[in-house]
Order: C-alpha cells, then sequence, then structure tokens
C-alpha cells in the first residue's frame, strides 16, 4: 500500500524544549512530537502548541487520514498526565502522499496563526520520564481501560479554570471511576478470577472502599466531598451551587490524588515515578484567551450624577495584534496594541480608559491602552 503522512497540532500548557523530539512506534506507523515556538526575533521565544506527525501505509489518503490521526492522538492523554498540563483537541494541519514519484492527493487545514495563541505556561515535559510512562501504559494487559481514565484526566485538565472548574471536577471522578475499573480487572486477570468476584472480595469494607483506599489513598473526606459532587451534579439532585461548595475545598487535593494512582497504575520506572510526581503538583489549564480595558468612569457633574440604564456604555474593539520579544534574560515580554474605543456613552458621562489587558494561560499581561472617550 502507499505511504502517507498525517500532521496536527495541538495548544497545549506544557511543551517539549527547543530541541525534544518525542519518537513513538506505533501500530498504525512512526510518530514523532515536539512543540512549536513562536515569537521574539528568532521566534524561539515561547512554545504554543505541539506539532505531531505520523507516516504509515494506507489504501487511500481518506483511509489513511482518519485512521492514522486517531492512532496519532492516542498518546496525547498520558503526555497531559505526565505534565498535569491541558493538552487540547486535535487540530489536523495537513494529510498528503508520499510517494512522489508521482503525483500524490494532498490536503491541508487551517488553524489558528502561532501569534493567536498567547503564552500558555513555561512547564517543560520531562521527555524522559514522560517516554517511560508512556511504555508503561501501553504494557498493561488492559492499556485501553487505563487509557481512558487517562483521557478523562485530560479532560479534566482541559477545563482547569475558574469558569469551568465544575466540568473540570466532574471529569476527574470519571477518570477515578475508570482507573476503579482498570485496577478491578488487571487484578482479575492476575489472580484467574473474574472482575465480579474479585470486586465481591476486595470490597469487605463496603462498596466504595476500593476507590477510597487506593484511588483517593484513603482520604475519606475528599472521596465523600467528590462522589457527592459527581452524583449531584449528574443526577441533578444538588444544585449547582451545591455541587460548587462540595468541589471548591477539595478538587485541587483530589486531583493531585488521583493523578497520583494513575501513574502509579502504570507502574512505570521509580526514577520516571519520582520525576513525576515530585515536579508537576500543580495542575494547568487553558484559560481561553480575553482582552479586557481598566479605566475610570465619573458623572461630568458630581453633584448631579446620571443613572446609567443597560447598554449605556459600548466599546468598538479592533482585533489584537500582539507581538512578542525577549528582554535581557530572555524571558518574553508581550506587547499589545490594542485599540479600544468608547462609541457610545451619555454626554453627562466620562470614561477614561487606561490601560489593556489580555488574559492567557497562567499570564495577565497589561499595558497602557491607545484608546479614546470621544
Amino acid at each position: 500500500m502507499p505511504p502517507f503522512a498525517v500532521r496536527a497540532r495541538w495548544h497545549a500548557a506544557a511543551h517539549f524544549d527547543w530541541d525534544d523530539i518525542l519518537h513513538l512506534n506505533l501500530r498504525e506507523g512512526h510518530a514523532a512530537y515536539q512543540s512549536e515556538y513562536t515569537g521574539g526575533k528568532d521566534r524561539r521565544a515561547y512554545a504554543v502548541t505541539i506539532h505531531g506527525e505520523i507516516r504509515g501505509e494506507g489504501a487511500s489518503l481518506e483511509e489513511a487520514e482518519v485512521r492514522m490521526a486517531n492512532a496519532l492522538r492516542a498518546p496525547l492523554p498520558v503526555l497531559a498526565v505526565a505534565s498535569n498540563a491541558a493538552v487540547g483537541e486535535m487540530l489536523l494541519v495537513a494529510s498528503h502522499g508520499l510517494d512522489l514519484f508521482q503525483p500524490q492527493p494532498f490536503v491541508g487545514y487551517w488553524t489558528p496563526a502561532a501569534e493567536e495563541w498567547l503564552p500558555p505556561g513555561d512547564r517543560r515535559i520531562d521527555l524522559a520520564a514522560t517516554r517511560a510512562l508512556l511504555e508503561a501504559v501501553v504494557d498493561q494487559s488492559q492499556a485501553e481501560v487505563l487509557l481512558r481514565a487517562y483521557e478523562a484526566y485530560r479532560r479534566a485538565l482541559s477545563h482547569w479554570f475558574p469558569e469551568e472548574l465544575l466540568l473540570a471536577g466532574e471529569f476527574l471522578y470519571v477518570a477515578a471511576e475508570t482507573l476503579s475499573r482498570f485496577l478491578i480487572e488487571q487484578r482479575a486477570e492476575n489472580q484467574g478470577m473474574t472482575p465480579k468476584n474479585l470486586a465481591k472480595l476486595e470490597h469487605a469494607g463496603g462498596p466504595d472502599s476500593h476507590l477510597r483506599d487506593e484511588i483517593f489513598a484513603g482520604d475519606t473526606a475528599a472521596f465523600e466531598a467528590m462522589n457527592a459532587a459527581s452524583n449531584g451534579f449528574e443526577h441533578g439532585y444538588l444544585s449547582i451551587a451545591e455541587v460548587r461548595g462540595l468541589f471548591q475545598g477539595t478538587l485541587a487535593h483530589s486531583m493531585g490524588l488521583v493523578r497520583r494512582a494513575l501513574i502509579e497504575a502504570a507502574q512505570p520506572p521509580d526514577v520516571a515515578k519520582e520525576t513525576l510526581l515530585h515536579g508537576y503538583d500543580e495542575p494547568r489549564g487553558l484559560p481561553p484567551t480575553f482582552a479586557f480595558v481598566r479605566g475610570n468612569i465619573s458623572a461630568v457633574d458630581p453633584s448631579n450624577p446620571p443613572v446609567l440604564d443597560g447598554g449605556a456604555i459600548e466599546l468598538d474593539w479592533k482585533r489584537p495584534q500582539v507581538s512578542v520579544t525577549t528582554n535581557s534574560t530572555g524571558e518574553p515580554e508581550i506587547n499589545i496594541p490594542l485599540n479600544a474605543t468608547v462609541t457610545d456613552k451619555p454626554d453627562d458621562v466620562e470614561l477614561k480608559l487606561t490601560q489593556v489587558a489580555v488574559r492567557a494561560g497562567y499570564s495577565r499581561f497589561e499595558e497602557p491602552v491607545q484608546a479614546s472617550s470621544e
């Protein structure tokens, strides 16, 4: 069959060092992953995406693209768990034939330009430890179930920002429940028992003892809060405020417990396990980037202040053309020449805009704004 290549990228909150390339021999072909950098004079100021390419054979481009893209996507949940950082959804870049002795089909896809993604953070993926974890995961006889647990944790990370922590908690509990199934099925296989009989044997302390004692490391308070929040949210018998209240006190701690259990379940080498468990404690999400301005609003006549109706003040925004330079220490500096103009306001109100800001990843960049109140 003819050879093809499929390329994709993922917006990510952790990245490989500039020279690091993760090579993997997958069932569908050879894959390579590395981070894409941008910004600064040499376009190496910061990383924004992970780029992946897989090369293999297929009956046609259409057949190969679907099958090989799914294979290229498969390791990304493990990268997310290893770095404890969100990896976004796959964005196809291009698919094409490789036998250029004759014309080959080609398909290219639009993705955002590199500069449209502001720096998502400086967390680095440890290449050796991540490779060791990947190898350990796929070596498990129940690897498919374990990968589903890793995927649920990846999705929890994708919602790890203030506006969506409720969904992060829900996916985290899905990860814990799926991991519980993995542990039971793997042990049942090792002991020559059915998973149902093993579950009965090991649940002497109650039906949730396995989940509580191993995945939540015996932390009854954390387990009960997560269990109540997840069930209340899923089945609708708790209000959103009640679910948020349960998550608020335990979610970050529970993320650490479940991630540790995910890594230990794969049984990677001790060196890799220690690296992954002691350098990546804080979960990193991918908060959506948004711009905003700061300023001051006042009455023209403070002795007779107006009553503002809804929609009384409107701003006209021009698309930000963010540029990045590097300072003397090599760190990226963000320049935001974003113009915001007040287009509608009452005549008896003054509005002075003083700063424009962009929230991107775990950073907030602010500088004086070029704005008008006319």
